[in-house]
């Protein structure tokens, strides 16, 4: 895996100037603008309005966030955790499906708590917390390469994969998750063919996981969504390949529950229906083993997503509503298999993923 590598910093922290510097999504493939802020209030307005998505990135936003929460603050240890206890639930808050934001929130709160807890000063503290969000950084960035080690057998010569919405470095750090195997079986020669649907109504495919692939040169077309079942049944699709937001892992039949770019879960209905693989990509910290489907928030976007296009022409008529949800759920059964940093795992999920996190050196692996 040595030999596969994404130039690519979608997030980091500039330790220099003490704040958040991140890749505008937004503008990508037109432009490459790297922002940067010490405002809470803009990196929350960053996520809302996708310069910074994607679910593992999300969590490192989302512990970089806390962590300039605690570095802006008076050199009080009470000020601190006033401030990352208020605001972090403010930045936890910013996008409610994706569970690694809060997630990440948390966990650099842990850190900070256990700072104030066996008292180490202010400046202690804020060191501490900064480098434990660079921790979670460095974790994801292992993570997707192990993803990818764990995942490349699924990937043989001849196959042709459709992918939904971006799951790659731009969203996840490293390789990505659901780019993870594509880009790890590329390097060891294996050759395949890629179809990533445009994924309205942002384009989040067409315009970053086209880029990402394209510059990597592995073969991507992009397609249009309603394209799907029939390119997906005329060029004889093998698989199917998504990152996550979140996987409910809670130990019941709804584990293995899959929440993801809307569009996700109508391409698990084709591979179905053709024969075709669905795989989930993503780290374990998008695993959720909590909560229950009735607890989960889709997202819902404002409809001037859907009314208007990129370029700004109007397609909806005047006085018509739109319904414009972030993501979808894809059931466990229609989930051939989730391939995390610690092994693959099948179903019956709500016996594999448990036991995947508890112990992996006994998780399910596919066969080869």
């Amino acid at each position: 895996m040595s030999n596969v590598s994404t130039s690519v910093v979608p997030i980091r922290w500039d330790d220099d100037k003490g704040e958040i510097a991140w890749l505008d999504n937004a503008q990508i493939p037109w432009k490459e603008v790297n922002v940067s802020s010490k405002s809470l209030d803009r990196l929350i307005k960053a996520i809302q309005s996708l310069e910074i998505r994607g679910a593992p990135i999300l969590g490192e936003a989302g512990a970089y966030g806390t962590a300039m929460i605690a570095n802006n603050s008076p050199d009080s240890r009470d000020a601190i955790l006033k401030n990352v206890t208020e605001h972090g639930q403010r930045l936890a808050a910013a996008r409610p499906t994706a569970v690694n934001l809060s997630w990440g929130v948390k966990k650099v709160q842990d850190v900070i708590t256990e700072e104030i807890g066996r008292g180490a000063s202010p400046k202690e503290i804020k060191n501490a917390a900064i480098t434990a969000a660079k921790k979670i950084q460095e974790d994801n960035i292992s993570a997707s390469y192990k993803i990818g080690a764990n995942g490349k057998h699924l990937i043989h010569d001849g196959d042709v994969l459709v992918t939904v919405c971006n799951a790659g470095t731009l969203a996840c750090d490293g390789l990505g998750t659901s780019t993870a195997p594509m880009r790890a079986a590329h390097a060891d020669g294996v050759k395949f063919r890629v179809l990533t649907t445009y994924t309205a109504p942002l384009y989040q495919g067409a315009r970053l996981t086209a880029w990402e692939l394209h510059k990597d040169g592995i073969d991507v077309r992009v397609i249009t969504d309603n394209m799907a079942g029939h390119l997906m049944r005329e060029e004889k699709a093998t698989a199917v390949w998504a990152g996550a937001d979140r996987i409910l892992g809670n130990r019941s039949k709804e584990s293995g529950s899959t929440y993801n770019k809307i569009g996700t879960f109508g391409l698990s209905l084709i591979a179905r229906g053709l024969g075709a693989k669905m795989y989930v990509a993503a780290p374990t910290s998008t695993i959720d083993p909590v909560h229950k489907i009735a607890d989960v928030k889709i997202e819902q976007r404002k409809p001037e997503e859907v009314e208007t296009l990129l370029g700004g022409t109007t397609v909806v008529p005047k006085g018509v509503g739109v319904i414009n949800p972030a993501f979808d759920r894809t059931p466990p059964d229609y989930v051939s298999a989730i391939v995390t940093e610690l092994g693959v795992v099948t179903a019956p999920y709500d016996i594999s993923i448990p036991k995947l996190l508890e112990n992996p050196d006994s998780m399910v692996k596919l066969p080869k």
